[in-house]
């Protein structure tokens, strides 16, 4: 097998690798606690190195035979339920759909690939094609005979510019979950770490999926290794917030479910085709292009995709957190073990914000166009009333949680700013946020270690005796509130950029929010870091309350710097060169403007407000949008 065949199926063994690796470590598990340990790192370092693999091997120029851009990649296609047509029967079934034919003689398929529409994979001559597919043994073919049995629905992996980070995010992420937990699980190690590399998987697969079906179960996937995470190795209030999750999560995405469904049905009814298509690209093409030559499909689409809209945002809004779908969030990241805390705001909270950009904002535009200002507002009220709630927090982690509400909203602020420049700052503070949040709940639980307690006024000072973890807390806080040179001033200035050329005013007030996250990151450390010495006191330590034997208690060691290290560097790469990682996004991001400008050109030739959104009426945008972005680019549009 040649490189290039190995590396096309990187995508699946991402997937594959760490179901086998959690397989492996439950059947392993009398083999002591270090043996599970070793077998989990080395599993998500593999994984890892994969990911390095599919970045570097990702083209974001590629091209197909034809000359279009191939932004799918590395894609791996399974039958899961029915049986899929190979190339040959594949291309027969396209022929006949076309031209409305029921069969095809001998002759017309020696024609077809003479002239090349129809191609096999086994070098067939026309003769050895009818031969093989004849079922009935009539010298005919049938759409029924070159078909696949049953719906298509695949196993179906790849990667674009949208899943790309998020995949590498959720491989690099794993590391410090892993090395986190070295020593702060101890009880029944085998099942934790299981769990944690069948969450892993499902992360990966929800990015990578390309059929609708294996997306939900993804999504839904996700929950249950979590759901006991929390439950079974988090804190004292472990099982409320296990079950409010759960329960939380599970109603939204029951939602959404319908929604997806009802895009795989009208699609059907759309084209008048019986067969059900559950590939998200042929859906995403195949909708754009029954709505551009159809009128009947405009009118039914238009009264359909607002309600898909909504069900889509039952979900997805739960998952991001968006205001006022939040209450489960700091209760959830507080109870949780670190590593979930890690997992939960590094990659979970971005399947919501996925969701919309996979989904929403290329199917059913209009309705994004008609929700533009209850989402702006929510985005708005989210950032300002969640860093007002971190302000307010005494303990460590909660602070933390509620920033991740706040830091949220600008990414659906920036998706939803619904052009060019907002959509990929969106995206890119997506993956900024979970890097630095990321971190920051993974130093939270390094000081909960050595400590026992998350309580602000019971550190003070802590630089003097941890310098070098003072210094990884400082790069991190500095690239959550977005410092010029770090990665989340590059997401951060281009999604407010991008809503302001949609509607200035919600860009004003989000302001607000950079503001206060700066006054309660920098507080936080101040409070913790700064000031004359003075470490926590425990009830449980000592006589008396007494202060914990500090002689056990040193800086950070080879396994902390080596869960922190690789997430620093990223956070400077993309502080400094954030067009490398912009330009792998761009194509893709492209594809969703021209699904949202023809969208905004339908809305705009009916002027009737869709509902049920006609409070608001249409929203003032503008669709100037250019074909790529960058930083500098983004900001000389802006002025002028």
């Amino acid at each position: 097998m040649q490189f290039s065949q190995i590396v096309s199926q990187v995508t699946f063994v991402m997937v594959a690798l760490p179901m086998a690796g959690a397989l492996f470590i439950l059947l392993t598990a009398g083999w002591g606690i270090g043996h599970i340990r070793r077998m989990a790192l080395t599993n998500v370092l593999s994984t890892a190195a994969l990911a390095i693999v599919m970045v570097a091997a990702y083209n974001p120029q590629l091209k197909d035979e034809d000359g279009n851009p191939d932004l799918i990649q590395m894609t791996t296609v399974m039958p899961w339920t029915g049986t899929l047509p190979d190339r040959a029967a594949a291309s027969l079934e396209v022929f006949l759909r076309s031209t409305g034919q029921v069969t095809v003689s001998i002759d017309e398929v020696r024609r077809l690939v003479d002239e090349g529409i129809v191609r096999s994979d086994r070098d067939e001559t026309a003769e050895q094609i009818v031969v093989r597919l004849d079922k009935v043994r009539d010298g005919k073919l049938s759409l029924a005979e070159v078909g696949g049995v049953g719906p298509d629905i695949c196993l179906a992996l790849g990667v674009d510019g949208i899943s790309l980070w998020l995949i590498a995010l959720s491989a690099l992420l794993m590391i410090p979950a892993v090395l986190v937990s070295w020593e702060a699980i101890t009880d029944r190690p085998a099942t934790f770490y299981a769990l944690m590399l069948l969450l892993e998987a499902g992360m990966i697969g929800v990015f990578a999926a390309q059929d609708i079906i294996l997306f939900y179960v993804f999504f839904e996937f996700t929950l249950i290794p979590l759901f006991f995470m929390v439950g079974i190795w988090g804190g004292s209030d472990r099982r409320w917030a296990a079950r409010k999750f759960f329960i939380y999560t599970l109603a939204g995405s029951v939602l959404t479910f319908l929604g997806l469904i009802a895009i795989v049905l009208s699609y059907s009814w759309m084209t008048g085709q019986n067969e059900l298509v559950f590939s998200i690209p042929e859906l995403t093409a195949g909708i754009a292009q029954e709505l551009a030559v159809s009128p009947e499909a405009n009118i039914y689409w238009r009264s359909v995709s607002p309600w898909i809209f909504l069900a889509l945002f039952a979900g997805f809004a739960i998952k991001v957190p968006l205001f006022p779908f939040h209450t489960w969030l700091p209760l959830a990241h507080v109870e949780a073990p670190t590593a979930g805390s890690v997992l939960l705001a590094g990659v979970l909270l971005k399947i919501g914000s996925y969701g919309f950009l996979r989904f929403a904002l290329p199917l059913v535009p209009e309705a994004c166009f008609a929700a533009f200002h209850w989402i702006g507002i929510l985005s708005v009220v989210g950032i300002i009333y969640g860093a007002l709630l971190a302000l307010a927090q005494s303990d460590i982690k909660k602070l933390v949680a509620y920033s991740s509400v706040s830091h949220m909203g600008f990414c659906l602020l920036g998706l939803f700013a619904l052009n060019n420049v907002g959509i990929t700052g969106g995206l890119l503070q997506m993956i900024n946020h979970g890097l630095s949040t990321g971190a920051l709940f993974a130093m939270v639980g390094m000081l909960y270690e050595r400590y026992h307690t998350r309580d602000i006024e019971s550190y003070r000072g802590m630089t003097k005796k941890y310098p070098v973890m003072a210094f990884f807390l400082l790069v991190i806080v500095f690239s959550s509130i977005g410092l010029p040179g770090l990665n989340g001033f590059t997401g951060e200035i281009l999604a407010l950029l991008g809503m302001f050329r949609s509607y200035w005013p919600y860009a004003v007030l989000s302001l607000s929010g950079i503001i206060l996250g700066a006054w309660y990151m920098l507080w936080l450390v101040q409070r913790t870091f700064f000031g004359k010495l003075r470490e926590p006191v425990l009830e449980d330590h000592g006589h008396g309350g007494a202060h914990v034997d500090d002689h056990h208690l040193t800086d950070l060691n080879a396994r902390e710097l080596c869960a922190l290290v690789p997430i620093v560097a990223l956070i400077v790469w993309i502080g400094v060169t954030p067009q490398f990682f912009i330009d792998r996004m761009a194509p893709s991001i492209n594809e969703v403007i021209e699904h949202l400008d023809a969208g905004y050109h339908r809305l705009s030739a009916d002027r009737r407000p869709l509902a049920p959104f006609a409070p608001f009426g249409l929203s003032p945008l503008t669709r100037e949008t250019a074909p790529s972005v960058t930083l500098s680019g983004a900001v000389d549009s802006f002025e002028k």
